[in-house]
């Protein structure tokens, strides 16, 4: 007798299912390994192909454009998920009509749990060492403490919120680190999944809460991770109620030749994964940039624009009130309108700042050079042309702000709350 056949629903479901998945994590593992990223590009473009053609001759739209800008909410990626919708649809009623005669897939359902397995693995990595070595949310610095709150966009809030506690930040990307290596065993898979729905219902609550660009890799996150646990569910519940539940069958065993060649598989699999996060990782930390000495924030004491001083009125728009730098901008804060974000690099062996100005309808950039001088620890002296006038400003060094020097308290008689 051979195994149970499975409705006719759960097989078209199935047959669906397969091909969305493929279709979303193709050509996964390529392009995550190292030097890949070439061949990765190529093998989308027939996809790409398929979805402008789709965008312009079936839905009447323009041409979506393909640079990346960091988000992953683009029109882009829309017309990417509908297309790949149509297509696993026009793929489902193929294979049903030509492979009818089948009534289960169990060697391809185990497979392709397999390949989601690491696929979601993969991922959530990825995003748990860029937690661990603060590179998702980076540390609070100066430019970050002098904007109003009623003036950053969610998604800013919520990277303010994560990048000013390390150890949560740990912690999160520990979670998921821990996750993710349990998906790579099967084993361990099931409460590797469970931990990863348990973390990314928190995180697609907050993509969407907080208008985060992210929404629908992170929910193909989620239901991936679903997928992977729904197996054992029935089982994990039992279990947690008392019940007895009988054993897990072993996996079936292949000839020992079959058996070698999947151990090597795996062993390269990992192995290229290790590698794939070690040369990501290490070049992004290798970017970070060096703090300097003028980090903090500064109050301008005398403000001298083409030897005229100019007083602190809230009418001119043209004196600073306060700079603040950190490693790689300089944030001008004048005394009327919008603060100024100028690129930042300090030479501190010449006592030199060179800022960066965009130019207003291109994308060139303008160089300025100033000299400064530090007369003591707290004080700041800069000279230099700016905006078409020979500036002389005299600064003194704010002390750190509140938010980064209240601390940790294990006693709190009544509540901190300012």
């Amino acid at each position: 007798m051979g195994l149970p056949g499975w409705g006719v629903g759960r097989r078209i479901g199935f047959r669906f299912g397969i091909l969305v998945g493929a279709l979303l994590a193709f050509p996964f593992p390529i392009g995550t390994i190292p030097k890949t990223a070439w061949l990765a590009d190529l093998l989308n473009r027939p996809l790409e192909a398929v979805v402008s053609w789709f965008a312009q001759n079936v839905l009447g739209l323009a041409d979506p454009s393909l640079v990346e800008t960091g988000s992953g909410d683009r029109i882009w990626n829309y017309l990417e998920l509908l297309a790949i919708l149509v297509l696993a649809a026009i793929g489902t009623t193929v294979w049903s009509v030509i492979d009818r005669r089948r009534t289960a897939y169990p060697r391809l359902a185990a497979g392709a749990q397999v390949a989601l397995r690491y696929y979601v693995a993969s991922a959530m990595l990825g995003y748990g060492f860029a937690k661990i070595l603060k590179l998702q949310f980076p540390t609070l610095t100066a430019g970050w403490f002098d904007r109003r709150v009623g003036e950053m966009s969610p998604m800013r809030l919520l990277w303010t919120f994560m990048g000013y506690s390390r150890p949560y930040t740990v912690f999160a990307g520990l979670a998921e680190l821990l996750g993710g290596v349990l998906l790579l065993w099967r084993r361990t898979a099931a409460i590797g999944a469970l931990i990863i729905v348990a973390i990314m219902t928190n995180v697609v609550m907050l993509n969407f809460c907080y208008d985060v660009p992210v929404k629908l890799y992170s929910a193909q996150l989620l239901v991936m991770a679903l997928l992977i646990a729904l197996p054992s569910v029935r089982r994990l519940i039992a279990t947690a109620m008392g019940r007895a539940t009988p054993e897990v069958p072993p996996r079936a065993r292949m000839a020992p030749r079959a058996e070698r060649t999947r151990q090597l598989a795996k062993c390269a699999t990992l192995g290229a994964l290790a590698c794939s996060l070690c040369v990501s990782f290490y070049d992004e930390v290798n970017r970070i940039p060096a703090s300097h000495e003028l980090g903090g924030t500064w109050t301008v004491d005398s403000f001298v624009a083409d030897s005229m001083e100019r007083p602190p009125l809230s009418t001119d728009a043209d004196r600073w009130q306060t700079i603040s730098a950190n490693p790689t901008l300089l944030w001008i804060s004048p005394m009327t309108g919008p603060r100024v974000g100028l690129g930042l690099h300090v030479d501190a062996v010449n006592r030199t700042i060179n800022v960066a100005i965009d130019d207003k309808g291109s994308d060139k950039k303008t160089t300025e050079t100033w000299t400064y001088e530090r007369p003591a620890p707290d004080q700041l002296v800069i000279d230099g042309m700016h905006a078409g006038k020979y500036l002389h400003v005299t600064l003194h060094l704010e002390p750190p702000p509140l938010l980064v020097t209240r601390g940790f308290h294990w006693i709190n008689e009544v509540p901190f709350l300012r």
